[in-house]
């Protein structure tokens, strides 16, 4: 590269010897994560590992990343910590409504997570009677419009506001995803959230906390309606590449919204004996690792065009079942996968 700008020659020139043509990194994403190390996360003043420790994290703890760093073989987050009770009704205070400290985000040499990222994509709205969108993020924010439920919404980003759990979403503004259970002990904002003041009671789940829209999970697909077109892009109006019959099944590794609609990109397409769909390789467009990609109708509010029936990283839909169903995991176990993109 320093030869070729020292003579002037275009880098246009240049001729790719890696093995594919990438990408082959992604960057960690800012946002809300949710701590899930058991033992309790070390909150440490800088991102050197032995600063000082200013407390632990407990595991279901939402905090959000606004800055990353790599160290040796982790990889360091600055996250905001909302100032809300413990367990134990203690508080890690430091004055104001939050303090800010480094966690160890991720283990490069294991793989092992401190804390996973709240998901972006397609949400669907449970609360009732519905949820507003307001037009910034903060929760007094001027309301701009309504959600239903059962209403489909693409989230862009999170945020937390005074504990709350906030995202933007791709038609613009913001909505209220869910209200971790130390939240709603400590602010008066999140308790008017969950009496209704601003969209409904939302699900109550204790281990999640108050649930106002539920991300649309990712895993296998099974098509429920013969003939569903697999398109070259996020638009359903995009060129067909294929049409897939009845009953086969798809790995869904990213969701959108279009015009209230969830789609699904799809990196795997599998018959119902197991074997890929024929044809697949030669009509989809190219991914990364020279496999298809491929975009699929998954659902909307009033019309389904494909069913989840096991979750990313294989959890059965529904969890146990007869022998029927004991069969059917095992099938999809075995099942040869084509990963294109995967996140």
């Amino acid at each position: 590269l320093e030869r070729r700008l020292s003579t002037g020659s275009s880098l246009l020139e240049t001729t790719a010897t890696d093995e594919d043509s990438g990408p082959w990194t992604e960057p960690v994403p800012l946002g809300v994560y949710r701590i899930n190390f058991g033992g309790g996360l070390p909150l440490r003043e800088t991102p050197e590992r032995d600063s000082t420790v200013l407390g632990k994290l407990d595991r279901g703890r939402c905090v959000e990343v606004v800055q990353t760093q790599v160290k040796g073989d982790r990889v360091r987050a600055r996250v905001i910590v909302p100032n809300v009770p413990q367990e134990d009704d203690e508080e890690i205070k430091f004055g104001g409504k939050f303090t800010s400290g480094w966690i160890s985000l991720l283990n490069a040499l294991t793989g092992s997570s401190g804390a996973s990222p709240v998901p972006l994509g397609a949400y669907v709205v449970v609360a009732e009677p519905g949820c507003v969108i307001t037009e910034g993020g903060r929760l007094d924010s001027k309301v701009k419009g309504s959600l239903v439920p059962g209403s489909c919404i693409e989230v862009v980003a999170t945020r937390m506001e005074e504990g709350v759990v906030r995202g933007l979403i791709a038609s613009g503004g913001h909505v209220t995803l869910f209200v971790p259970p130390r939240a709603q002990r400590e602010s008066a904002v999140a308790n008017a959230i969950i009496g209704g003041n601003s969209g409904g009671d939302g699900n109550n789940n204790n281990a999640g906390g108050r649930m106002f829209a539920m991300p649309v999970p990712l895993g296998t697909y099974q098509i429920i309606q013969n003939g569903l077109s697999v398109t070259t892009g996020i638009s359903s109006s995009s060129s067909i590449t294929l049409k897939l019959p009845l009953d086969t099944s798809v790995e869904i590794v990213e969701t959108r919204v279009e015009d209230g609609r969830v789609r699904g990109r799809v990196c795997a397409v599998i018959n119902e004996d197991g074997q890929k769909v024929v044809g697949y390789e030669r009509a989809g467009s190219m991914g990364s690792e020279g496999t298809t990609t491929g975009w699929i109708h998954l659902f909307e509010p009033n019309q389904r065009w494909a069913k989840i029936i096991c979750f990313k990283g294989g959890r059965p839909v529904g969890g146990g079942g007869g022998p029927s169903s004991r069969k059917r995991r095992a099938s999809l176990s075995t099942r040869p996968v084509i990963r294109t993109g995967e996140h």
